[in-house]
C-alpha cells in the first residue's frame, strides 16, 4: 500500500523497473519471495512439486492483483480486512522502511491484515496488462523471465539493472493474498508493494544458478503458453471450474 509522497516514489521505481524489463527484451518487472512446497494450493489444490516434476519449472503463487477475479467457490471471492494498532478498522496497511532498503521495514502505526474470502481459482480480471503495469497472470498460466541483481534491500545498487542466472520458466499455482501479505502482494492492478512493485512471485523451490545467491531478487518476465505436460497435469489435478477448459 502507498500513501502521499511515498506512494509516488513508489510508482516511479514501478515505472522505471518496467522501462528495465523492455530493455531486456521483457514485458513486466516483479518482486519475489519464497515460500515452499505446498500439497494443496489455490489454483484447485494442486500440488507443487508433482505439477512441475520432470520439467523446467517453477510453480509460483503469483498476487492478488494478477488474478483478481474469484468465482464464488468455499466461501468466495478474495477480499481483506485491516485494522490499525488501537484496533480501528482501516482500508489499506502502509509499510515504512529507510530509503534505499527494506530492512528494518515495519507496518505502519501497527496495522495488520486478514483474508476475507477463499482465494480460490483466480484468473486475470480487469485491469490487467500493458496500460496498468499488472501482468495477467491468474491460475494455469505460464511465463518465462530472468532475475537482475536489485533486491530489496538494496534499491540504489548501480548494477543492479544487470542479468543474474539462467532465464527461468514459470507456472502459476497458487495465490499470494494481499490481506496475510500487506508488504509483498499488490491487491489491486497498477498497486504497487512495499518494494515499488506492480508484479509478485512467490516461488515454491528458490531457482539455483552457479555464482548465483538469490536474495529476493527482481525478476523481469514475460507470459508465453504452457507446455502440453504442465495443461494435462493441471486439468488432471485441479478442482477448480476454468481447469475442465485447459487444452493440452
Amino acid at each position: 500500500a502507498e500513501a502521499g509522497a511515498a506512494g509516488t516514489e513508489l510508482k516511479t521505481f514501478a515505472a522505471a523497473g518496467a522501462e528495465v524489463a523492455r530493455s531486456h527484451g521483457f514485458s513486466y518487472y516483479a518482486s519475489t519471495t519464497i515460500y515452499g512446497d505446498t500439497p494443496m494450493t489455490a489454483c484447485g489444490e494442486l500440488d507443487t512439486k508433482e505439477l512441475v516434476k520432470g520439467t523446467q519449472y517453477f510453480a509460483v503463487a503469483t498476487a492478488q492483483s494478477m488474478q483478481a477475479d474469484f468465482p464464488d467457490l468455499h466461501g468466495g471471492g478474495c477480499s481483506w480486512e485491516c485494522k490499525d494498532g488501537s484496533g480501528a478498522s482501516i482500508e489499506r496497511c502502509d509499510w515504512e522502511h529507510a530509503p534505499g532498503t527494506l530492512s528494518g521495514s515495519h507496518p505502519s502505526k501497527g496495522c495488520s491484515c486478514k483474508q476475507v474470502g477463499s482465494c480460490m481459482c483466480g484468473q486475470a480480471g480487469p485491469g490487467t496488462g500493458a496500460a496498468t503495469g499488472t501482468a495477467p497472470m491468474g491460475c494455469f498460466k505460464c511465463g518465462r523471465g530472468q532475475f537482475v541483481r536489485r533486491d530489496p534491500y538494496n534499491l540504489d545498487s548501480p548494477t543492479g539493472d544487470q542479468l543474474v542466472g539462467e532465464e527461468v520458466k514459470v507456472v502459476v499455482a497458487d495465490v499470494c493474498p494481499y490481506g496475510p501479505n500487506v508488504q509483498w502482494c499488490p491487491a489491486k492492478p497498477g498497486e504497487t508493494n512495499t518494494a515499488g512493485a506492480v508484479n509478485h512471485f512467490d516461488f515454491a523451490t528458490p531457482p539455483r544458478f552457479r555464482g548465483y545467491n538469490y536474495s529476493n531478487n527482481f525478476f523481469m518476465f514475460s507470459l508465453e503458453p504452457c507446455p502440453e505436460i504442465l495443461l494435462q497435469r493441471m486439468k488432471d489435478k485441479s478442482t477448480c471450474p476454468a481447469a475442465a477448459e485447459l487444452a493440452p
